[in-house]
């Protein structure tokens, strides 16, 4: 399988331009191979439970329909634009990917959407409220991005589709990308491109959740354990107050409740637990796995893998965390340091130092019936 590198300085990149300013990498991926083809992706795309939309446009006219598609024959050959989110979770070679850009947190990494444009084809000038970095694969496309600035006015042209007013915004970089050039754009920042000729985009998104959605999601983290939380509580009423007006000392109290909530250790324990959710079901084994099972496995030729999209944390107490369970408190050592590094797939055989440790052992198989490591049979290349 192929190893994807990206050729930049990533203090320098970390320091300078993370969250911060665009930046263009000429050449990020030396030699760069597609590695799904278009014909695949298209093939993809009429799948169920494909997330997958073509957003076309005629005469300042724009449509947006959602697969899955029978045929691609009624849009013509240019001005239109094939997008499929979660690439990777359908393709190894596209996860593969993903290894370039583990500098960053594993909890960030969301997917890798891929994108098909014919001669012409965009979503129109717009912002992204999440960190991207976009790869260019087979053709070429134009492209131009700003810095973040004031004023910007979206619209949508279409119930599916949010686009800036003006197209027309200062741009800091303005260049057509060729294969292998990488251009990161921050959240928040303009960008536009447009096909220059049939061509492939892989967009590499950083989930950044607003504050509405984390407080949900640690909500219903906290709901479903069996801890019983604080109560609101006014000791201090005064007889002299209307029923039916809210001073700003009970508000205070509110607040200040839930931020006790949140800086407890149930509500840390609840942040990382959302922080390791993937962000889609992960595929489940057909039985449970035990300790034994494993160990027989590993007599074999089986392959041991992370599925596309599962997280691995792990906090500064040493306590570990996957798809929104705590696993316990996990020590320092080789033998958890191998069970954290395992990605690519991998022979079971050799994961010598973890399948000698008992407590790894226990959580390896926990993890493969939580369906974040995956086993398959290694295939014969005769």
């Amino acid at each position: 399988m192929t190893v994807f590198t990206l050729q930049f300085d990533r203090q320098i990149f970390l320091g300078e331009y993370w969250q911060q300013q665009p930046l263009l990498i000429r050449g990020g991926f030396a030699d760069f191979a597609d590695p799904i083809e278009a014909e695949l992706l298209a093939g993809l795309a009429m799948e169920e439970g494909v997330d997958a939309r073509i957003i076309q446009h005629h005469n300042h006219q724009w449509d947006v329909l959602h697969g899955p598609f029978a045929d691609y024959e009624s849009f013509g050959e240019a001005n239109w634009t094939l997008l499929v989110q979660a690439v990777n979770e359908w393709f190894p070679e596209v996860q593969q990917l993903l290894s370039a850009f583990r500098f960053l947190p594993d909890w960030r990494l969301d997917d890798v959407m891929v994108s098909f444009a014919t001669d012409g084809g965009g979503v129109g000038a717009h912002l992204d409220q999440y960190d991207v970095f976009i790869i260019q694969g087979a053709g070429r496309r134009h492209w131009r991005v700003g810095e973040r600035m004031s004023g910007l006015t979206e619209h949508c042209p279409h119930p599916d589709l949010k686009q800036l007013q003006d197209a027309d915004f200062p741009a800091v970089i303005d260049t057509v990308l060729e294969p292998g050039d990488v251009l990161y754009i921050p959240a928040g920042c303009p960008h536009h491109g447009i096909a220059l000729e049939p061509s492939l985009n892989y967009s590499v998104g950083f989930r950044a959740p607003n504050s509405a959605e984390f407080l949900a999601q640690i909500a219903d983290q906290l709901l479903a354990s069996d801890t019983v939380y604080p109560r609101y509580q006014d000791p201090a009423l005064d007889s002299k107050q209307a029923p039916f007006f809210v001073n700003p000392q009970e508000v205070a109290a509110v607040q200040q409740l839930l931020q006790q909530q949140l800086a407890s250790e149930q509500g840390q324990q609840a942040i990382l637990q959302v922080m390791s959710q993937a962000k889609r079901p992960l595929p489940q084994p057909d039985q449970a796995i035990d300790e034994q099972q494993l160990l027989q496995f590993a007599a074999t030729d089986m392959l041991i893998g992370r599925s596309p999209g599962a997280r691995i944390l792990l906090d500064t107490n040493n306590q570990l965390y996957a798809q929104g369970e705590r696993l316990g408190y996990c020590p320092d050592s080789p033998a958890r340091d191998a069970l954290l590094a395992i990605w690519d797939e991998c022979p079971l055989a050799e994961c010598d130092v973890l399948l000698a440790d008992q407590q790894l052992r226990r959580w390896t198989c926990e993890l493969l019936n939580l369906g974040v490591f995956y086993l398959v049979q290694e295939l014969d290349e005769d």
